[in-house]
């Protein structure tokens, strides 16, 4: 069983890739968290259930709820909790998925996936650019989970 824990803030882009990975794997489990707080809490408590982290690099502090509006949107979440988990040598492989080519602080997303490549080899296994409009995301995506 592949046990798979998804961080994404955005819901159709959770439900896309939700939907890909049912359609695509026949034997897995799906967690989902949607914001940095809570994703770094299942990670740092229960890394040891799953097998692979799909990770968006852009989302919210808080879970939105009727009462909190999810805080400050954190541009580049998705790498503080990559540090995280290298600092607490928790051995989950790791796939970044965004939408954005570049982020707020000016990093393009070649630049990041070189760094992230360096500084967390033992984790980062790529990055995913995710599109709305076509699936080359789900055939790159299929292909890294198979080399895991």
């Amino acid at each position: 069983m592949l046990r798979i824990l998804i961080v994404e803030d955005n819901q159709k882009k959770l439900e896309k890739i939700r939907k890909f990975l049912a359609d695509e794997f026949s034997n897995i489990l799906i967690n989902e968290k949607m914001s940095y707080n809570s994703a770094s809490r299942e990670i740092v408590l229960n890394y040891n259930n799953y097998d692979l982290i799909l990770l968006d690099m852009s989302m919210q502090t808080y879970d939105i709820s009727d009462d909190e509006s999810g805080g400050e949107p954190e541009p580049l979440a998705g790498k503080n909790i990559l540090k995280q988990i290298y600092l607490r040598n928790i051995p989950t492989k790791v796939i970044v998925v965004t939408m954005y080519e570049n982020f707020v602080d000016g990093t393009r997303i070649k630049q990041l996936d070189e760094e992230l490549a360096h500084d967390f080899a033992d984790n980062y296994c790529g990055y995913i650019f995710f599109s709305h409009i076509n699936t080359e995301w789900a055939i790159k995506l299929k292909e890294l989970i198979i080399k895991i």
